[in-house]
């Protein structure tokens, strides 16, 4: 496929224009999710890839290193690590049972996106539950929740008889993570998506009525 030609100086072979590249690139990320999820990640290859989306492998190469890179920016994308996005620019504020409340549905919008369960289906297809990239996402997502609830602790603002900062965000976590895994993958129904939806909200309200002193 040729490349669209530019007035605005010479580029490297197999490199597109600066104002392609982002939609190159996340057209590659695209194209590898669906495949990672229908073949699994040993089953895809550099030429599939780069077939999907009409372009060579010169062209994928100039954007990414290897498939070992595709898969990490994918994970960047909709990993676990959203949940630290889902903690708000705004930060927490002072009223937890909002927050939670507030966190479970940006956690959920963020993983019922075809991007996310491509991914999900990805690590449960190829046994990359145990992956070290995605045990260190939910480590870092886990410890920015722990920071939450260690200020909410100290301010007296949250029960202090269940657990520590750590206990409060594995156990606020875990069950939406769950829900995820089993009702959120890249075959899920309607049905399965909307169960999702119910489990995840669910399990937040009694989350926060559990932590309100």
């Amino acid at each position: 496929m040729a490349l669209v030609e530019t007035t605005t100086g010479r580029r490297g072979p197999g490199r597109p224009p600066k104002a392609e590249a982002g939609d190159t690139k996340a057209a590659l990320l695209d194209a590898a999710l669906r495949l990672f999820a229908r073949y699994g990640y040993a089953g895809t290859s550099i030429r599939a890839i780069a077939r999907e989306v009409g372009l060579s492998e010169s062209v994928l190469y100039a954007h990414f290193p290897g498939k070992q890179a595709i898969y990490e920016a994918a994970m960047s994308l909709a990993g676990p690590q959203v949940a630290l996005v889902a903690l708000g620019d705004e930060g927490p504020g002072d009223d937890p049972a909002e927050f939670v409340r507030a966190f479970a549905d940006r956690v959920l919008a963020a993983w019922d996106t075809p991007q996310a369960r491509q991914s999900i289906s990805l690590v449960s297809r190829d046994g990359l539950i145990h992956d070290e990239m995605l045990g260190l996402g939910i480590e870092r997502a886990l410890a920015g929740l722990a920071e939450v609830f260690a200020r909410w602790l100290a301010e007296g603002r949250v029960r202090d008889d269940l657990g520590s900062p750590d206990d409060l965000a594995y156990s606020l976590l875990g069950p939406i993570a769950h829900a995820r895994v089993l009702w959120l993958h890249d075959g899920a129904t309607p049905e399965q998506r909307e169960l999702a939806r119910r489990r995840m909200t669910a399990h937040a309200a009694l989350f926060a009525r559990a932590i309100t002193p």
